[in-house]
């Protein structure tokens, strides 16, 4: 059952549906009779403008499967998803988000399909390391510092400890580790290079927290900020391109959002999903939907950006050993 996307559902009891496999017909056989399925729903929250063009590509190779995608931060998106699962609806025939425990519970509860690589082609060509059960991971938006040349100057920040800087007190704006799992891991990694006084510092510098990069990033054009970080370029070259004050670059030593997707069971239109599911796994997909801004997981990938020298694993499934500690360490509660 779908409701319209601007409802939000109360929790409710959990409600286990049984698991089957993808499909045994062919790719093509499968996005034909997903041309007979209602409107697809995929829920993603990669950037807006990519998952614009990720639904743009697709509808040039699969004009006859219409599909509407609905966009959050991760934490806010999977929440949401949660909160309609468990009251029974089922709105997303897809997600892509970036919080690998969100799968790992969803797969708990028979929320997602669970299938072999090998049964969608485009995904087949993927590495063991980036499919888990029918969670694949699409593609990883690493995590830099966006910038406000008006306001920086001369002597824009460099890395990770300029955000200390005397002169960036009260104007840094920072993503919420609260909201966004690849924040919360991107913090801890930086308390382990840097020590637990990195985070006090930070905290002491008065920063206003984030809960998307996406107003993050207006309010640093706007002026608001002289600092965003965590920045994506997804998010902000597009503003950039519209000609707003900022620059950004990527340290050496970073993390990312790493976006997985996954097939919701008892969606509306399965069909249509797994088409879309395995598209995204494409050349034309992956080039659309991370295009010269996100890491592939197929290195030969053309346009594709590359990935950062010292590029750290986020290990999500570590974090919440670790969530209690950063949060008190930025001060938050």
């Amino acid at each position: 059952m779908r409701i319209n996307l601007p409802v939000m559902l109360p929790l409710a009891a959990a409600v286990t549906i049984a698991v089957s496999p993808v499909s045994a017909a062919s790719i093509d056989e499968i996005c034909k009779m997903g041309e007979t399925e209602p409107q697809l729903v995929w829920y993603s929250s990669q950037g807006p403008a990519l998952n614009e063009a990720a639904v743009a590509a697709f509808a040039k190779v699969y004009p006859k499967i219409p599909v509407e995608q609905f966009r959050l931060a991760t934490g806010a998106l999977t929440a949401r998803y949660a909160s309609e699962r468990d009251g029974g609806v089922i709105n997303a025939d897809l997600i892509t988000m970036g919080d690998p425990n969100f799968s790992n519970a969803g797969f708990e509860k028979g929320w997602f399909v669970q299938f072999e690589k090998s049964e969608l082609p485009a995904v087949a060509r993927l590495e063991d390391r980036w499919f888990d059960r029918g969670a694949a991971m699409t593609n990883i938006n690493v995590l830099g510092i966006a910038y406000n040349t008006d306001i920086t100057g001369a002597n824009p920040p460099k890395g990770w400890e300029d955000l200390l800087r005397p002169e960036y007190k009260g104007k840094l704006t920072l993503g919420d580790p609260r909201n966004v799992p690849s924040y919360m891991a991107l913090y801890r990694i930086l308390r382990d290079k840097y020590g637990p006084d990195y985070l006090k510092k930070l905290a002491a510098q008065e920063p206003v927290f984030f809960k998307s990069i996406v107003p993050g990033t207006q309010q640093l054009a706007a002026g608001a900020f002289a600092i965003a970080a965590p920045s994506v370029e997804s998010v902000h070259r597009p503003v950039e391109e519209k000609g707003a004050p900022i620059k950004s670059f990527v340290p050496a030593m970073t993390t990312g959002n790493e976006f997985w997707s996954l097939l919701s069971v008892g969606a509306d239109s399965p069909n249509a999903a797994k088409c879309f599911y395995n598209f995204l796994f494409t050349e034309a997909g992956q080039v659309a939907y991370g295009g010269d801004v996100s890491v592939s997981p197929f290195p030969d990938t053309p346009v594709t950006d590359s990935m950062p020298t010292e590029y750290r694993n986020p290990e999500f499934a570590e974090l919440p050993k670790h969530a209690a500690n950063v949060l008190e360490l930025l001060n938050l509660r």
